[in-house]
């Protein structure tokens, strides 16, 4: 038996461990008049839990909000230590059928009682779109945070990401390039009803940030609008200085590596993470390997 078909959990498992998390988890936490959804979006590594890890909730205006999925909630799965010890990459891949299951259960919970939520999306599956109408429906006012970038950067900051998991022993993943163009196939669809909802409920908000690199490694605001009434007292996105619109997010998500200058980076972090994945060279993935020397081939000057 392969380790894949070793790990198995119940639904029981999942009943203890929602029981537990929830414990903490909703303690405190109260419903509003009007429920609200902090809701962070974008391709993985694009940015978004750094953004509402540094940014958002150190702003202590979330204290209220149910976050739906943090990295120790894999913990809770039965094998866990068995899983561990192979390392954190492989408890990560394991234990995702299990966290999902248990975030489920978070949501359902939080949704029913309509208590204010938080939601970290990556685009990884189109079922997400059908989400922002029925929390609009639901009376629940949104707040879009949308980090976009392009598939070239994504990868990079992945490889990065998935470095310095294991110089932190953090639970996290290597994402394959192929896996990171489902994901930004599939956010036109998502952010196309995060922008529908967010017109639907007054005071709903979207935020767009790109990232790439050189400069844009930090992140840069691109657009910010509110959903208000106009003078007919019909509801609209507008904004007072450069408003969101979907033109400018898929512009972003379409970038290539094409200056000098960026293939110059592209090349040197490429070289410099294959340097440091000599000291893991147990633990990462060969498409890893493969994908960086590709990328170093593909922008070389030649």
């Amino acid at each position: 038996m392969n380790a894949t078909t070793a790990y198995t959990y119940t639904a029981a498992d999942i009943n203890t461990a929602f029981n537990k998390i929830s414990a903490t988890l909703f303690a405190g936490k109260t419903a509003e008049t009007i429920p609200r959804m902090l809701i962070t979006a974008g391709v993985q590594a694009s940015g978004k839990t750094y953004l509402l890890e540094k940014s958002l909730l150190t702003s202590g205006r979330y204290d209220n909000y149910v976050r739906l999925y943090k990295p120790e909630y894999r913990e809770e799965h039965p094998q866990y230590r068995q899983m561990v010890e192979l390392g954190k990459l492989h408890a990560y891949e394991h234990t995702e059928a299990f966290v999902r299951a248990v975030c489920a259960r978070i949501f359902e919970e939080a949704f029913r009682r309509k208590l204010d939520i938080i939601m970290e999306c990556a685009f990884d599956s189109i079922d997400f779109a059908a989400l922002p109408t029925a929390a609009a429906t639901n009376g629940y006012q949104l707040e879009i945070h949308i980090v976009a970038c392009g598939h070239a950067f994504a990868f990079l900051s992945n490889v990065k990401r998935g470095l310095r998991s294991l110089e932190k022993s953090e639970l996290e993943r290597f994402v394959r390039s192929s896996d990171l163009k489902t994901s930004l196939n599939n956010s036109h669809a998502v952010i196309f009803q995060l922008e529908f909802a967010a017109k639907t409920v007054e005071g709903s908000q979207i935020f767009l940030y790109e990232r790439g690199l050189g400069v844009l490694k930090d992140r840069a605001l691109r657009g910010h609008s509110t959903c208000k009434r106009n003078t007919q007292g019909t509801l609209e996105l507008t904004s007072t200085g450069q408003g969101y619109d979907y033109a400018s997010y898929e512009s972003i998500a379409s970038n290539t590596i094409n200056s000098l200058a960026e293939r110059d980076e592209m090349i040197k972090e490429c070289h410099l993470a294959l340097q440091k994945t000599a000291q893991y060279a147990d633990q990462i993935p060969a498409f890893v390997y493969n994908a960086l020397y590709s990328r170093i081939i593909k922008y070389a000057n030649r």
